[in-house]
């Protein structure tokens, strides 16, 4: 599918865009925003911790290089669509205004590759360490992102790119 841009719309809204901006405003995480690649450090760090304070076994296993690879596969999902955001200067910030909608791999498959490259790094890490554990890491981060960042995002994008997105939304999934 070929990359489309469109401005703001403007003249075509009604009050109904400002019901959903003072929604945002009253819904939204009691004023603490959530920045995904923090979230993720931080979990990852929390739960790198617990893995060497609670007592597990510790050999080299073939789960080393499948969780390597995981991880690279989880760092590729990420790195590659905020290239594509670089490239249409657009922002790669959840609270920031989009300058383009943007409709091109990976986007053609699932809406947020960038947080499905996280949760599949931080899922690779908990599989190279072998640990139960941090396999909190990954499911905390969906779960949050998918509760609190996600549809404030959505809601951005359905405010300036309107029945556009909302097309996209019905044709492609929030993760996979």
């Amino acid at each position: 599918m070929d990359t489309e841009t469109q401005s703001p719309i403007t003249n075509s809204t009604t009050n109904s865009t400002k019901d959903v901006d003072t929604n945002l405003n009253t819904n939204s995480t009691s004023g603490m925003k959530i920045h995904p690649p923090l979230l993720a450090a931080a979990l990852l760090a929390a739960t790198l911790i617990l893995h060497f304070i609670l007592p597990e076994n510790r050999t080299v296993a073939w789960h080393h290089v499948i969780g390597l690879l995981i991880v690279a596969a989880g760092v590729g999902i990420c790195v590659f669509p905020a290239a594509v955001f670089q490239a249409r200067d657009t922002t790669k910030n959840p609270y920031g205004e989009p300058a383009a909608f943007v409709v091109q791999p990976p986007y053609t498959f699932t809406r947020n590759p960038m947080y499905l490259g996280l949760t599949t790094a931080l899922a690779g890490f908990a599989i190279f360490f072998g640990s139960i554990v941090m396999l909190a890491a990954p499911a905390i981060f969906a779960f949050v992102i998918d509760g609190k960042v996600i549809p404030r995002e959505e809601a951005t994008m359905e405010r300036l790119f309107g029945q556009q997105y909302l097309d996209y939304k019905n044709r492609v999934r929030r993760w996979l």
